[in-house]
């Protein structure tokens, strides 16, 4: 209806009523079609300006939120490498509790738990060698990881008293892995996550300020707009009378 209409008018000389009519109806077909109350400048100069700092605003809380589910990715990656890495020293231990039994284990079976035992450590060697996150190693120390892990070594079951003192190694590795997964958890849940909730409320409180100076009222701008159809068609139809004047036709549809 747009283009229709501003064909017929584009060089009509009317009454300033009809033009004023048209223009009133046009806008608020603009403020319906688009959804907002304020189009352009002219709209609403202040609003505007504040409608686009809050929007910045949004877009670079937007990232933020973005940057930290990262994060918290990272460390849910990390924190389930540390518990698979719990599970391989929970079986060393065990194993090394079964070689420590002196005089029950054959020679053979002593040299089996052995291999197993060794093979469990370089299991456990190579995931905190190679966990990585997004290209970034998550157990060296060095920049970008989580923690540090130190690798398992001197694993020995080959006799009794070599696996006591792989027991106490172990203890040892196990200490220091729950203290990582004690330092992993806490900086998830109570730095990330918490920080990624508060964003979060944030967000939805520039979003909700936002729209409110810059979204149309749906219901009144459409009741606008039909009484301004009503009034702009009333007035074409007064303009086929040749003997209305202008100001007639504004004091009959009761222009503003």
């Amino acid at each position: 209806m747009h283009g229709f209409t501003s064909s017929i008018f584009k060089g009509a000389n009317l009454p300033n009523i009809v033009n004023l009519q048209y223009n009133s109806l046009l806008s608020s077909m603009v403020k319906l079609s688009s959804g907002y109350r304020i189009n352009k400048a002219s709209d609403g100069p202040a609003d505007l300006i504040i409608s686009e700092q809050l929007r910045s605003r949004i877009a670079s809380l937007n990232q933020e939120m973005k940057n930290k589910s990262l994060q918290i990715a990272k460390y849910e990656t990390a924190s389930a490498s540390t518990a698979e890495l719990r599970s391989y020293l929970t079986e060393i231990r065990t194993l090394a509790v079964q070689a420590a039994n002196t005089g029950f284990n054959s020679e053979a079976a002593q040299e089996a738990t052995n291999l197993a035992a060794t093979s469990i450590k370089d299991g456990y060697n190579r995931i905190v060698e190679t966990a990585e996150y997004n290209g970034s190693y998550l157990f060296d120390g060095e920049e970008g990881s989580v923690a540090t892990i130190s690798l398992l070594d001197q694993i020995d079951l080959s006799s009794a008293e070599a696996a006591e003192q792989t027991i106490s190694r172990v203890d040892s590795a196990i200490a220091e892995l729950d203290s990582v997964q004690i330092e992993i958890g806490s900086k998830q849940k109570y730095e990330l996550e918490r920080g990624l909730a508060s964003m979060e409320v944030t967000y939805q409180n520039l979003v909700a300020a936002e729209s409110q100076i810059r979204d149309t009222d749906i219901a009144a701008t459409f009741a606008k707009f039909t009484a301004d159809m009503l009034k702009f068609n009333f007035s074409l139809s007064l303009m086929s009378h040749s003997k209305l004047n202008s100001k007639i036709i504004m004091t009959l549809i009761g222009s503003r």
